[in-house]
């Protein structure tokens, strides 16, 4: 591959680090704005009215539009992340692509869910930006962050990989 005789490893490594890191935060500020806030420690203690006091009530913090199909997305971004962690087979979708088509449905199956692994990251960074919803940011961020790591993986793991 070009990558590996142009790219030195150690930059290599950095960029396939800023990649994976990059796009596991917006994920887990996804996953923080899905999951319900827990209620205080202590309940309510005299020293903690001034905080509360301060604060919108419950109903105003639960009451947020939530979409269940922008949950749905942030599900599939995950696995589509999830699929790119090392010691994750990644030959089987890919490298059936320049011989034939699979021909048995295994192998169908197969191609179906790399393919679709490779294409909801930009269909949800699409979706949230076409329609606002309370996962907006982090499922553009998270989208775009893990359709260039699926692009760019495997030249940079080529790159890593031509240490000589």
């Amino acid at each position: 591959m070009f990558a590996a005789l142009v790219l030195d490893h150690r930059l290599a490594f950095l960029f396939l680090a800023a990649l994976s890191l990059g796009a596991a935060v917006p994920l887990a500020f996804g996953w923080a704005r899905v999951l319900p806030e827990e209620p205080p420690p202590f309940g309510n203690a005299p020293n903690s009215f001034r905080r509360t006091r301060n604060s919108p009530p419950a109903g105003t913090l639960t009451s947020k539009r939530r979409d269940p199909f922008a949950i749905v997305l942030l599900l599939c971004v995950t696995m589509s992340y999830a699929c790119q962690l090392p010691g994750v087979p990644r030959g089987m979708g890919f490298g059936s692509i320049p011989t034939v088509i699979p021909h048995n449905t295994v192998g169908w199956i197969e191609f179906a869910a790399i393919w679709f692994s490779v294409l909801i990251p930009g269909f949800a960074s699409v979706y949230s930006l076409l329609r606002p919803n309370f996962l907006r940011v982090p499922l553009v961020a998270a989208g775009i962050l893990t359709l260039l790591l699926w692009l760019f993986a495997t030249p940079l793991r080529a790159a890593l990989e031509a240490v000589s």
